[in-house]
């Protein structure tokens, strides 16, 4: 019988082998101190350069959290509140009913804001400040308004805009200055640049339901712009030791970078119920999501590991390709990323397995 951390290097290099994902990387931290990484397998599936320790992935929602933190760094700041409307502090977000919306309900995905994305959408991801007008623009979608509804893009960019109104930087620009920087994550981007598109991971998809996603992040122009739903692009060894400044209440190596009492409130659990008319469950804190529970009726499935409970927080990424989680009362921090989307139950099924095997391994 295989001594758990064998039997997580093995499920590592089997899922390689067997094209569950052409690459991928996994980090496991306990109070901000590495305790296991692994790299292998390759950017993509043909003609493609093999990952390292330093191969940035795309990882899509989990981008959302990063956003959150820098959100409630400004709110630790008293700079912002998160119970106050969007609109006292970009007043042009407050047309077409949009003056009701609060910061928590970006945060927490009520904002009633989520459509299908279009091209004039993507288009405009390519210049902020026209992403942010179209935003600024858009009207509550009917009936939405309050009800848990997952924003795949619109609430991000408002937070993204918020940030930048609130500090007076743009928001990949903060994120860099205030946290990657800082926290010494070198090959952690707000959108790729173009000289590390050579040894990027490249975005691939085993659902045909996400070959649009896929697609539209395979062209260098928009993966090297920033959008703050989803163009973060980093390691798993960097995302790590974000996730670890997190899990220390907002501390590392001796430096403040966000308040311990914003971040405690902003991990609380926030909603609990119906994921939009999904049919599943969800549980949000202020921009993560909780462990300890399925969202599946019917199934046992979490991606946090069955061990997980509510003091676990972190996102998931698109397809399953990003996942970080971390749990303050042990300190455990785990990474995962990799390459190709799966369909959802599949993506979590793969996110449980290894949330389990790093426990096993860990714990």
């Amino acid at each position: 019988m295989l001594d758990p951390i064998a039997a997580l290097d093995r499920l590592f290099d089997e899922d390689i082998r067997q094209s569950r994902h052409f690459g991928a990387q996994l980090a496991v931290y306990r109070n901000g101190q590495l305790l296991y990484s692994r790299d292998g397998g390759t950017t993509g599936p043909r003609f493609n350069r093999p990952v390292g320790p330093d191969t940035p992935f795309m990882i899509f929602s989990v981008s959302k959290s990063i956003v959150a933190a820098a959100v409630h760094r400004l709110a630790g700041q008293g700079r912002l509140s998160v119970d106050k409307a969007v609109a006292e502090y970009w007043p042009q977000f407050g047309r077409n009913g949009k003056d009701k919306v609060t910061v928590r309900d970006l945060l927490t995905h009520h904002a009633g804001l989520q459509r299908p994305g279009t091209l004039a959408d993507i288009v405009s991801w390519l210049q902020p400040s026209w992403m942010s007008r179209r935003i600024a623009a858009k009207s509550l979608v009917p009936g939405q308004y309050g009800r848990c509804v997952y924003h795949s893009f619109s609430a991000h960019v408002a937070l993204g805009e918020l940030v930048h109104r609130v500090s007076g930087r743009p928001v990949a620009e903060y994120l860099t200055e205030e946290f990657f920087r800082p926290l010494g994550l070198a090959n952690t981007f707000a959108g790729l640049p173009a000289d590390r598109f050579r040894n990027a991971s490249g975005v691939h998809t085993a659902d045909p339901a996400q070959n649009t996603p896929a697609r539209v992040f395979s062209f260098a122009l928009l993966r090297s712009a920033f959008l703050p739903a989803a163009s973060v692009n980093t390691t798993a060894l960097d995302l790590g030791r974000f996730y670890s400044m997190l899990a220390a209440g907002g501390r590392l190596d001796g430096r403040e970078y966000i308040s311990a009492d914003a971040l405690a409130a902003a991990l609380q659990p926030a909603y609990d119920g119906p994921d939009g008319d999904t049919g599943r469950r969800i549980v949000w804190s202020q921009g993560w999501t909780l462990g300890g529970y399925s969202a599946w009726p019917d199934k046992d499935i979490r991606i946090f590991g069955k061990q997980s409970s509510q003091q676990t927080f972190g996102h998931a990424g698109q397809g399953g390709c990003a996942l970080a989680w971390a749990e303050p009362d042990s300190g455990l921090i785990m990474v995962f990323v990799n390459n190709r989307f799966l369909e959802l139950e599949a993506s979590q099924r793969r996110a449980e397995e290894y949330s389990d095997a790093v426990r096993r391994a860990f714990g």
